[in-house]
């Protein structure tokens, strides 16, 4: 039998595990596209927005996220315009998104559109298979991987420092980001 306080701590835990850590790849994305913060994701907004409020508190103060909120595949097209309209300079694919997430065709549609203009990114390997230039998470292990062909990284150089892991904090908000959210549906 478990008393209500083992439940509540036992809810708290599991919502912690839930939760997806961007800290690490927003970080290392910081680190190589220097000068870059306006970070974009496509996504249907009404079941991922757990994971939106994770990429959001992991953005750096002063950075803007637009969140283009779709909820059909033949919204993908208008939302590649919108991204690119409101001048996204970092796409971030979710990794549990109802449609547009790492290892998805939609996701692979969507940063095709978006190749040599956008660079995105991804916390697992499966955002490298959609185009994705890196990906780096608890489904990497933490380990920044990254497409030689989108991406000319000599690790012997130092160009990435280290990346010091911050767990999420339950409870918290949003981060500093500014939320730029678009709807695409009427």
């Amino acid at each position: 039998m478990f008393r209500p306080t083992t439940l509540l701590a036992l809810a708290a835990l599991t919502t912690s595990l839930v939760a997806e850590d961007f800290g690490p790849v927003v970080k290392a994305a910081g680190l190589i596209y220097q000068g870059k913060n306006h970070f974009g994701v496509v996504c249907d907004f009404g079941r991922s927005q757990g994971q939106v409020a994770d990429l959001q508190r992991a953005l750096p103060e002063g950075a803007t996220l637009t969140v283009v909120d779709v909820r059909h595949p033949m919204q993908l097209g208008a939302a590649s315009s919108v991204i690119q309209a409101r001048g996204v300079q970092l796409l971030a694919l979710l990794p549990n998104d109802s449609l547009v997430y790492a290892g998805s065709a939609h996701a692979t549609g969507l940063v095709t559109k978006l190749n040599g203009t956008i660079p995105a990114f991804g916390t697992t390997p499966a955002a490298l298979k959609n185009g994705c230039a890196m990906a780096m998470g608890q489904g990497t292990n933490w380990e920044l991987l990254f497409n030689p062909k989108l991406l000319d990284l000599d690790l012997r150089r130092g160009v990435i420092e280290d990346i010091t892991i911050t767990p999420w904090q339950n409870g918290t908000k949003g981060g500093p980001a500014t939320l730029d959210l678009v709807f695409q549906y009427k």
